[in-house]
C-alpha cells in the first residue's frame, strides 16, 4: 500500500469502463465502508480465508490505498455497499451482477475481488459472532475463497479470482459448511429447476430447501456425508429458527444418472445420488464436468491432454469422446 499514485484508468478503455460501472453502483449509506488493514491485519484475515502462500504477496501488493488509488477504493468501497445491502442473514438474497476485470488490468483485476473480501470480513465475522455460529464452521466456510484461488491458477496458470458471485453466500450468512459439506439456505426455483418434486412428497416451488453443494476437496464418502446431513438440520434450527427446513435438494453434474454406467456400483458418487430423488431438467452439463474436474476453463478443454489418471477422469472424458453430453440433474431429499 506504498509506492507511487495509481494512473487513472481511460474512461474509454474496457478497464476505464469496468471501474466506472462498479463505481457507478448504487450508494448504500446504511453500510459502513471499510478502512485500508494494518499489516499485522492483513495476515490474520489472509490466514482466514486460506489465501495460498504464492497467492499472498501479490494480492497485498495490489491492495488499493484510498488516496492513491481512488477510483479502485470507491469501486470496492461500492462493491462492500452491495454486498451487504440485503436483507439480512435470514433473507437468502440474489447475489451482486459484478463482471470479472478485463485483462488489461493485469493483477490488480485479477485480485480485486479478493481484496474485495479482504476488507469485508469484519463485517462477515461480526454477523457470525451475532448467529453465535461455532469458530470451527466459520473457518471451514471462508477457507472456501483459498479454495478458489487454488483451482483458479490450476485453470489459468497464474493467480487470480473469478468466484466473486459464489463467495457472497459465505459473507452474508446463508451458506455454511458443515463437516464434509456446504448447505446453503434459499427456496426452490422451479423456474431454474425445470419443474418442482410436490406431487412426489418433495419440496414445491417457493418452499424453504437447503441447497447442497459439494467442495471438491476430497472423497464423497458416505460416512462423511452422512455425518454432514446429520448435523444441518439441528445447525438450521438452532441459528435459524425462523425458517424451518425439510429438504435439501442438490444441482450438479454428479447427479446425472448416466454416471451409474461408467463407475462402479460401490462409487462414492452413485452413493451420493441414491441419496436423492431426481426432478425437474437436465440441462448439458460438460462446462461444469471439464471446470470442476479438469480445471479447463469454458471452451479451452483439449479431450487429448486430459488427464486419466482415475476411473471418473476415463469415464468422463470417453463419454464425451464417443460424443456423448454430461447432464447437471437435480434431486431432492428429506433431512434426517
Amino acid at each position: 500500500m506504498t509506492g507511487p499514485a495509481e494512473r487513472p484508468a481511460d474512461p474509454d478503455t474496457a478497464a476505464g469502463q469496468w471501474l466506472a460501472a462498479l463505481g457507478g453502483q448504487p450508494a448504500v449509506t446504511t453500510v459502513a465502508d471499510p478502512k485500508p488493514p494494518t499489516g499485522a491485519e492483513l495476515a490474520e484475515r489472509m490466514d482466514l480465508l486460506a489465501v495460498p502462500g504464492q497467492d499472498r504477496e501479490e494480492a497485498a501488493a495490489g491492495l488499493p490505498d484510498p488516496g492513491r488509488d481512488p477510483a479502485r477504493w470507491e469501486a470496492l468501497i461500492r462493491c462492500h455497499q452491495q454486498l451487504y445491502a440485503d436483507p439480512g442473514p435470514d433473507v437468502p438474497s440474489a447475489a451482486p451482477d459484478w463482471p470479472t476485470a478485463p485483462a488489461a488490468l493485469g493483477s490488480a483485476g485479477r485480485y480485486f475481488y479478493v481484496h474485495l473480501y479482504l476488507l469485508a470480513l469484519p463485517h462477515a465475522l461480526e454477523r457470525q459472532r451475532r448467529l453465535g455460529i461455532p469458530d470451527g464452521i466459520v473457518a471451514a466456510t471462508f477457507a472456501d475463497l483459498g479454495a478458489k484461488l487454488t483451482t483458479y491458477r490450476l485453470g489459468h496458470g497464474t493467480g487470480g479470482f473469478d468466484r466473486q458471485g459464489w463467495i457472497v453466500r459465505h459473507f452474508r450468512g446463508t451458506l455454511h459448511r458443515l463437516g464434509r459439506l456446504q448447505f446453503e439456505r434459499g427456496v426452490l426455483d422451479a423456474d431454474t429447476s425445470g419443474g418442482d418434486a410436490a406431487a412426489a412428497g418433495g419440496p414445491a416451488h417457493g418452499d424453504p430447501v437447503l441447497q447442497v453443494h459439494i467442495p471438491g476437496d476430497g472423497p464423497l464418502d458416505p460416512a462423511g456425508c452422512d455425518a454432514s446431513f446429520a448435523a444441518a438440520r439441528e445447525f438450521q434450527a438452532r441459528h435459524f429458527p425462523g425458517a424451518p427446513h425439510r429438504h435439501a435438494t442438490c444441482h450438479s453434474w454428479l447427479l446425472d444418472r448416466q454416471l451409474a454406467g461408467h463407475l462402479p456400483a460401490d462409487s462414492n458418487i452413485l452413493a451420493f445420488q441414491r441419496r436423492f430423488t431426481a426432478f425437474g431438467a437436465r440441462p448439458v452439463g460438460d462446462d461444469d464436468v471439464l471446470e470442476f474436474v479438469f480445471h479447463t476453463p469454458p471452451g479451452t478443454a483439449d479431450l487429448d491432454r486430459l488427464p486419466q489418471s482415475t476411473t471418473l477422469h476415463r469415464a468422463l472424458v470417453r463419454h464425451l469422446r464417443t460424443g456423448g453430453h454430461w447432464r447437471t440433474a437435480h434431486g431432492w431429499t428429506e433431512l434426517p
